[in-house]
């Protein structure tokens, strides 16, 4: 798997936070890790669609692609996001101003929040989301987050005997 600091498919700004929070755990407590995360969320969920994006390659679009249903079933999801982008694109008729994603092309995809305009939970765009697609505001910040910076987070604060959030005790309950 790899340490997620360090991997291309993680987004430049959760890798930049990674070598700073491992440095927090090292040298304070499990208060000031807790207190770094909150303060990176509220950074995060300022941040544009393309800073939050996860970064991937794109095979394939074709073979996933369904004239009828857009995308078939078991489509990965960052293809389903191109696919839908494509669509959408067409579907507005902004081929002219935007280009459509192709196989073998570097692409990012976010997670939506539901409902919205595509309705579905993903999108995917090649360098930066289009206004025109009006889903700036449906982007899932906090699913984002979760997935790309507490999921890969959590062994290593379980290995040092932390977590994310404050836990309440049996003690603190019956104390």
């Amino acid at each position: 798997m790899g340490i997620e600091a360090i991997k291309s498919s993680t987004p430049e700004v959760v890798r930049d936070k990674f070598k700073e929070i491992f440095k927090v755990i090292i040298t304070g407590d499990e208060l000031q890790t807790r207190k770094f995360i909150n303060n990176f969320k509220e950074y995060f969920r300022s941040l544009p669609p393309e800073a939050v994006a996860f970064p991937r390659g794109v095979q394939e679009v074709d073979k996933w692609s369904d004239r009828m249903k857009v995308y078939i079933k078991g489509t990965p999801i960052h293809v389903r996001g191109a696919l839908l982008y494509n669509h959408t694109i067409k579907d507005k008729a902004l081929e002219k101003k935007h280009t459509l994603i192709q196989s073998g092309e570097k692409i990012k995809f976010s997670y939506l929040k539901m409902p919205n305009p595509l309705r579905e939970n993903v999108i995917s765009f090649p360098e930066y989301l289009p206004n025109e697609l009006n889903l700036h505001k449906y982007i899932d910040y906090d699913t984002q987050f979760e997935k790309t910076f507490i999921e890969p987070l959590n062994p290593i604060l379980e290995a040092v005997g932390w977590s994310v959030k404050e836990q309440a005790t049996l003690e603190d309950f019956f104390g």
